[in-house]
């Protein structure tokens, strides 16, 4: 690594703890929440109605396997897409309006794409923190913990 990529890593590492409020100490996470919530608003925004749902459950791996990195875990991609199946189903039912508006010429198509990218940036960033959180609070051991962090995080499942 050269001088400036070490200026330059040096200086993301202390804007990205300035605009952490949080509490999350593991900055590898924060990273990995961070970009994968760009990723989902990038997705999300397509104009295309209801492409975003299949596209965003790859991304949210990427982030959950990310974070149990940054943590000095391993989950396995099975546990993950099975997690994420769960709550796919949801989301996807929640992202309808906005879908339903992607189907209008103009207008409809660019407040679509906004109302996605707004739900997909807030949903991925909540399940990222919510799940970093854990770890830092030993609440985490197991699948059904991860589910229960994601559930409790973002109300999914509540009777």
């Amino acid at each position: 690594m050269n001088l400036n990529a070490k200026k330059l890593a040096k200086l993301d590492n202390k804007l990205l703890k300035k605009a952490n409020l949080t509490g999350i100490t593991n900055t590898s996470a924060l990273k990995a929440v961070h970009t994968a919530a760009i990723a989902a608003a990038g997705v999300a925004a397509s104009p295309i109605p209801f492409t975003d749902a299949t596209l965003l459950v790859p991304i949210q791996s990427a982030m959950i396997a990310a974070i149990y990195r940054a943590y000095g875990n391993r989950i396995s991609d099975g546990a993950i897409k099975g997690v994420l199946t769960a709550i796919a189903t949801t989301s996807v039912a929640r992202s309808v309006a906005g879908n339903i508006i992607k189907i209008i010429p103009g207008v409809g198509t660019v407040l679509g794409a906004t109302m996605n990218a707004s739900v997909a940036v807030a949903f991925t960033e909540l399940m990222g923190l919510s799940i970093a959180a854990a770890f830092e609070n030993d609440e985490i051991d197991n699948t059904n913990d991860l589910l229960n962090t994601i559930s409790k995080a973002t109300g999914f499942f509540k009777k």
